[in-house]
């Protein structure tokens, strides 16, 4: 069983009461989590996946000044604070190896990279085909595993053939809902674990 913190002051969001119940793995907010709150949960027999989005800048994040011109793309549909990022850039990728070590410096246990299907319906304003993604995941999970992270997929199901040898597990949003959770089977076959939230 699992667990995930949506927003930072949710009502789940007290890690002390959070991690005495009662489920092996929690996700949280790579940025929103001190080493020590990291440390609380593990202490609990918790494994932490540590959230951060690898498809876009969050305008609030400590980082966000790091990207360049070029770096940024179009705005994310539903969310005007956050654009799309130019994943071949090497400055985007500087900036998420450095979220990535970061990850492990905190303790975490894995991550939790979002926003990886910006080629879908040219979403991310590059023009960039699932192919720019696919390397983009494996480039994330050479990082991690350079690390001793896991590393998910998140969503972003076009992907799973191409990148399911290189992911420890899957985060889904809605498969329910959209009827896709068949889709996640290579994973369950794998014996991969597959996290679905249903909002």
């Amino acid at each position: 069983s699992w667990d995930i913190v949506l927003a930072k002051g949710d009502a789940l969001s007290d890690m002390h009461t959070l991690a005495a119940q009662d489920f092996g793995v929690i996700d949280l907010d790579l940025f929103d989590n001190d080493a020590s709150t990291i440390a609380d949960v593990k202490a609990q027999n918790k494994q932490v996946i540590c959230y951060f989005s690898a498809g876009s800048q969050e305008g609030w994040r400590s980082d966000a000044g790091s990207f360049k011109d070029g770096d940024v793309g179009q705005a994310m549909d539903g969310w005007p604070d956050e654009k799309w990022v130019n994943v071949k850039s090497e400055n985007v990728r500087s900036i998420m190896k450095s979220r990535i070590q970061e990850a492990a410096k905190k303790g975490c246990t894995a991550v939790d990279p979002d926003n990886v299907d910006g080629f879908s319906d040219n979403q991310d304003g590059f023009g960039y085909d699932k192919a720019a993604y696919v390397d983009y995941v494996n480039f994330m999970a050479k990082e991690a595993a350079s690390n001793n992270l896991a590393i998910g997929l998140k969503n972003a199901i076009d992907l799973i053939p191409d990148v399911l040898a290189v992911v420890q597990f899957a985060v889904n949003e809605q498969c329910h809902e959209y009827g896709e959770c068949d889709q996640y089977k290579p994973f369950t076959d794998a014996n991969k674990a597959v996290f679905n939230i249903e909002y």
